[in-house]
């Protein structure tokens, strides 16, 4: 009888969770995550994250859209002359290749002006960008990408962490001093 109850028991528990499994949306590991309102709060944050959206799509219009100034002149030459097809195609893949990337909060550089840091995972390396974001009459535009550190991890992305025991023994504080009198304690062996 209990092998029974227990049979019972774990058909209903199992078709509980492929029920629930059938009812929850799909989720894909392929597209970047939406914007959440916590996240869009922030102006210049929300155009670094409609920056990385449009270079996912290909959509070079967004992407150029996105900039202002010296950077937008090298960008819409180097569009026209890879051609816009071109270009899209480099913009996913090069969006593609990502793992994973981290989108800081800005840091205001003044009344107009924010820094927004970006962190990259790539297979192979992770980099680290900020982007300059000034407030201008079309709203706010990237004027300045610099590159502050790109590094090879010591583990690929994906690998197998490894655990390295510490060194030694933890040392312990003694004290110098004997708290009830004056004396030196007494040397150690």
């Amino acid at each position: 009888m209990k092998r029974i109850m227990a049979g019972v028991l774990t058909v209903v528990l199992m078709s509980l969770l492929a029920w629930s499994g059938i009812q929850r949306p799909p989720t894909s590991q392929e597209r970047p995550a939406e914007l959440t309102a916590e996240e869009a709060s922030n102006p210049a944050e929300t155009r670094v994250h409609a920056l990385l959206e449009s270079a996912w799509k290909g959509d070079v219009a967004a992407y150029l859209d996105a900039f202002d100034g010296p950077i937008k002149s090298r960008l819409e030459r180097e569009v026209d002359e890879r051609g816009r097809n071109t270009f899209a195609a480099d913009l996913r893949k090069t969006a593609r290749a990502r793992k994973s990337h981290a989108v800081f909060a800005a840091e205001p550089d003044g009344d107009e002006t924010a820094r927004v840091i970006v962190e990259t995972v790539y297979p192979d390396r992770n980099e680290r960008q900020t982007y300059r974001v000034d407030r201008k009459p079309r709203g706010w535009l990237v004027t300045e990408v610099e590159t502050l550190r790109g590094h090879q991890p010591k583990a690929r992305f994906g690998d197998q962490a490894d655990y390295q025991a510490p060194e030694g023994v933890p040392v312990q504080a003694t004290s110098t001093v004997s708290e009830k009198s004056d004396e030196e304690p007494p040397p150690e062996p």
